[in-house]
C-alpha cells in the first residue's frame, strides 16, 4: 500500500517539485514504507534476527506503561528471545502509512496498524491503533531509532496502553 509523504526540510536534493510543495521523491518514500511493512512481516513470521536489522542499536522501543519500554536491539532481541513464551500466531496489518522528511536523512512516520494475536489458549487479543516511528538513513538503508505504539481501541488486552495523540500534540516519548 502507497502512503502519503511530505517534508518538513529545507533540502531540495532528491525531491520532485509540485505545484505548492517539495516532495521527497517517491523512492525514498517507499524505502521507508517498505521498513514499516517489513516489521510486521518478520513479526508475523517470526523472523526476529531480520526484525533487529530494521532498527538503529541505540532504538527505543515503546509499546505502552503495561510494558517496559526496550532499550537497544540487545533488550528486542530478549523481547523476542523466547518465542514459545509470547503468541501461537500474529498477524499485523498496516495502511494509512503517513511519512514526513524532517531532514534528508531522518523522518517521523504514522502508520495506522490492526494487530491480531492468537494466545496459546486460544483467546484472541486484538487492537487498532498508530505506531508513532522517527527513522533514520544510515549507509545501510532506513532504521527505526524510536518507535511507540499508540492505541484507538483493544480488545481482551488487559494492560494500559498509549492513547493517541491529539492533532498538533507530540506523543509522550519513551526516551530517557
Amino acid at each position: 500500500m502507497r502512503g502519503w509523504c511530505s517534508t518538513n526540510a529545507d533540502v531540495t536534493s532528491g525531491f520532485a517539485r509540485g505545484r505548492d510543495s517539495v516532495q521527497p521523491a517517491p523512492s525514498l518514500c517507499d524505502q521507508i514504507i517498505d521498513l514499516v511493512h517489513r516489521y510486521s512481516y518478520c513479526v508475523d513470521h517470526r523472523l526476529y534476527d531480520e526484525v533487529l536489522e530494521l532498527f538503529t542499536e541505540d532504538c527505543v522501543v515503546d509499546y505502552g506503561p503495561g510494558w517496559p519500554p526496550v532499550r537497544s536491539t540487545a533488550g528486542l532481541r530478549r523481547m523476542f528471545g523466547h518465542p514459545e513464551g509470547g503468541f501461537a500466531a500474529t498477524s499485523h496489518q498496516n495502511a494509512n502509512v503517513l511519512v514526513t522528511l524532517e531532514e534528508l536523512d531522518h523522518a517521523s512516520v504514522r502508520t495506522s496498524v490492526y494487530a491480531w494475536h492468537q494466545r496459546d489458549d486460544g483467546i484472541t487479543p486484538r487492537l487498532w491503533g498508530y505506531d508513532h516511528d522517527s527513522v533514520v538513513r544510515l549507509p545501510d538503508g532506513w532504521r527505526i531509532t524510536e518507535r511507540q505504539l499508540r492505541t484507538l481501541g483493544s480488545e481482551d488486552w488487559n494492560v494500559v496502553m498509549h492513547l493517541p495523540a491529539l492533532e498538533g500534540e507530540a506523543p509522550e516519548s519513551a526516551a530517557p
